[in-house]
């Protein structure tokens, strides 16, 4: 998740859940799921129509369908990927077909999750995924199709979904390739000219000095959107997408009671592109930074992971330094001692977006909003830059990579936090907050 700063917010996405949890593998692997029964009817009325039982004939005519469909897509036919369609639904096909040609597309896959048969139409969760040339990973997303059964076969009739749609059924792309990264960006958009390319490859060349470990990817996936309605239509449950400058979306597989990342299918950075563009040459290089950081680091990333670490890492490998703002948050807040237990009082809880016991569970800072995330920011940035300089780089590391420990119990929070600080930092993180404090308001002088 990327810093807000004044007329400009910044969000990050991080998919993830257990290994086990079934939406993860069957996002992961396409795997097949039951349809619902319908309601028994009411006794004395006529019978309600029945799910039909998927055969085993509609199920395999079904899956060849979207085979069909996913070839042609691949192979960069328009009138062949309509031909699997039936009314309206063919004039959106041939369309996302002809946005999609620029594109160097591998591994297009329509996987049947679910299906509800009803006489001759069929109703169907699909997971739709892509890979593209020379980059790692694909990208999935689920979506819900109408078939119907006509004289040559089943068709598609139609598709919905507004939200987590592909980069050309939102409109034409092109494709613009360098060292390390791929970018896809609408076909008004000379990216290159405006020079975003430059700004990717010095966040990427940055990273690398920072971060010895983990390993970059050689290539990134970066999507543009030219507008915030693209944006939104791109993603999915995020929240205030209207702001949005920058996005880091990784999807990751966890596993065991540290959290501890086992896979990440796909990795993006979303960039949307109005807010971004108005920010000047040294705050793009920041932001972009910030994000790639994000991605890079989800590999790493433990679902424990406190968001003052999280965030801080991220702010501490794009140089962000706040330890000013945090000292005029400090200041302006008059706070004395740390706080107790988080209470549902709005004042405790902006009290404690300026502690490290406050900001130790993973979506601590996004939960914020305005001035309370802000500081929290601010705060998170500060800490970073205090330990990182205090206790070495190498040590900073080492705090980041303890909550991958399965050695060190518990669930995601203060408690956790502090055994960890003990550990890593030897010392305690009351000491560490108390010391931290003492650092930051030095910084305002």
């Amino acid at each position: 998740m990327s810093p807000p700063r004044p007329g400009v917010r910044f969000a990050g996405l991080r998919t993830g859940a257990p290994a086990a949890a079934a939406a993860l593998v069957c996002l992961l692997a396409g795997c097949g799921g039951s349809s619902t029964p319908a309601a028994a009817p009411t006794p004395g009325s006529p019978a309600a129509p029945a799910s039909t039982p998927v055969r085993e004939g509609d199920a395999t005519a079904l899956q060849r369908l979207l085979a069909r469909r996913s070839r042609a897509f691949q192979a960069g036919k328009p009138q062949a990927y309509a031909a699997t369609a039936t009314g309206p639904q063919r004039i959106v096909d041939r369309e996302a077909a002809r946005n999609a040609r620029p594109l160097r597309l591998r591994d297009v896959e329509l996987a049947v999750d679910s299906a509800d048969v009803r006489g001759r139409r069929a109703r169907l969760q699909v997971r739709s995924s892509y890979g593209l040339r020379g980059l790692r990973g694909t990208f999935a997303s689920t979506r819900r199709l109408t078939a119907v059964r006509t004289a040559k076969g089943w068709r598609v009739q139609a598709e919905t979904g507004r939200r987590e749609r592909h980069p050309w059924e939102v409109g034409p792309v092109t494709e613009h390739r360098s060292d390390h990264f791929v970018v896809i960006a609408p076909g008004g958009i000379e990216i290159e000219a405006a020079g975003l390319i430059e700004t990717l490859e010095g966040g990427y060349a940055r990273m690398g000095e920072v971060l010895r470990r983990p390993r970059l990817r050689r290539r990134y996936l970066v999507v543009v959107a030219d507008r915030t309605s693209a944006a939104r239509a791109l993603t999915r449950n995020i929240r205030g997408v209207e702001g949005l400058a920058a996005i880091s979306d990784s999807a990751v597989r966890e596993a065991g009671p540290a959290l501890r990342v086992t896979e990440v299918p796909s990795q993006r950075v979303l960039v949307v592109w109005p807010p971004f563009s108005m920010l000047d040459a040294d705050a793009q290089m920041r932001l972009v930074t910030h994000e790639l950081t994000h991605a890079a680091m989800a590999g790493v990333t433990s679902g424990r992971t406190p968001a003052w670490l999280l965030e801080g890492m991220a702010l501490y490998v794009s140089e962000d330094r706040r330890a000013g703002e945090a000292a005029e948050f400090l200041e302006t807040a008059s706070f004395t001692t740390l706080p107790r237990p988080a209470t549902a009082s709005p004042a405790r809880a902006s009290r404690r977006a300026l502690t490290l016991a406050g900001l130790s569970r993973p979506d601590a800072i996004a939960r914020l909003h305005g001035d309370p995330q802000r500081a929290a920011y601010a705060y998170a940035s500060a800490a970073a830059f205090y330990i990182a300089g205090r206790f070495g780089r190498r040590r900073y590391i080492e705090l980041y990579d303890a909550f991958n420990d399965e050695d060190l119990t518990g669930r995601a929070g203060a408690g956790l936090s502090s055994r960890a600080v003990q550990r890593a930092l030897g010392v305690s993180l009351r000491r560490l907050e108390r010391d931290l404090r003492l650092w930051i308001r030095t910084q305002s002088f």
